[in-house]
């Protein structure tokens, strides 16, 4: 409220729409309006809170600085409403509804053999989509309630609760290593790695109790999937640093053979992040207390060779 007057929503809406396309023109295509009708809705707005939002020329539109302060909590405003009216519609006591989620694709793949499964069995009325991707998805623009995340968020008007960490080791197939005696790090030297994602140095950092070395080994393949590096292990083609997570029941059953195993990577939170407001939907709050009570399951770093 501003001088004892409402903003309207569909103002916001407008503004952050045009905030984020910086074009007034593709605004008005998402929006299906003219342009003569944003503009005279953004100087509505402008005259309601007494600054100037866009600084505009003939041919470029940015934020200003109050600009960008009206975005980060308009963002908030417009989501809270919407779970405002869908609560108020549900008598706000129903658990029910489409709860859109993202992950990395392997975290995601852990978690669709269990976590979630459980959880659609918990709260039969709750339909979840899983969008798997390495991107640190927009939530806002995305539609996304909660991402899981591997490493930090980097978006200051999301909330951000570590839920674990993970690591990486050193794997190989049996034949392959058959071939090549490795007994510390300065022996990967020789090797063949598998990458993942493209570099052009294929630099490992490694870790024991004690210190951290770097191990440059030339690689064979690279791949910014995590899976087909994984196959391509198996076909004997190198050794790859890859999540403890995705090779423990391999290493298990033999069929990868754990190199190096006083050597891991550095370990990586897990986090999952959500928007900011102050009206949470039932089934995100349920969602979040889920995982509150089977955190035990991220806990997903190699810690000594017990564990092979």
């Amino acid at each position: 409220m501003i001088n004892n007057q409402i903003i309207d929503l569909k103002l916001l809406r407008h503004f952050v729409v045009i905030a984020e396309t910086l074009s007034y023109t593709e605004a008005a295509n998402v929006l299906k309006v003219t342009k003569s009708k944003l503009s005279k809705d953004i100087a509505k707005l402008e005259g309601e809170l007494g600054s100037k939002v866009f600084d505009r020329s003939s041919r470029v539109v940015r934020l200003s600085e109050a600009g960008k302060i009206l975005y980060s909590r308009a963002l908030v405003l417009l989501e809270d409403s919407n779970h405002l009216f869908n609560d108020i519609k549900t008598l706000n006591s129903s658990v029910s509804g489409k709860l859109n989620l993202a992950a990395p694709p392997a975290l995601g793949r852990v978690l669709s053999n269990y976590l979630l499964p459980n959880f659609l069995a918990a709260w039969p009325q709750v339909s979840l989509s899983l969008k798997l991707s390495y991107e640190y998805e927009n939530l806002f623009k995305e539609g996304l309630d909660l991402a899981f995340r591997m490493g930090k968020n980097q978006h200051e008007n999301l909330i951000q609760r570590q839920i674990g960490k993970a690591n990486r080791v050193l794997v190989a197939s049996p034949d392959y290593i058959k071939s090549h005696i490795i007994q510390g790090v300065e022996d990967l030297k020789s090797c063949k790695s598998v990458q993942f994602f493209e570099s052009t140095q294929s630099t490992w950092t490694l870790q024991n109790r004690t210190k951290t070395e770097y191990a440059s080994v030339p690689a064979a393949f690279q791949c910014a999937d995590f899976v087909a590096v994984l196959n391509c292990v198996k076909n004997h083609l190198g050794i790859a640093q890859l999540p403890w997570f995705l090779v423990r029941d391999a290493i298990k059953s033999g069929e990868l053979v754990h190199v190096l195993p006083d050597w891991v990577s550095p370990s990586l939170p897990i986090y999952m992040v959500y928007r900011q407001g102050f009206n949470k939907p039932n089934k995100l709050a349920e969602f979040l207390n889920y995982i509150d009570e089977h955190k035990t399951m991220f806990d997903l770093e190699f810690k000594g060779l017990s564990e092979t």
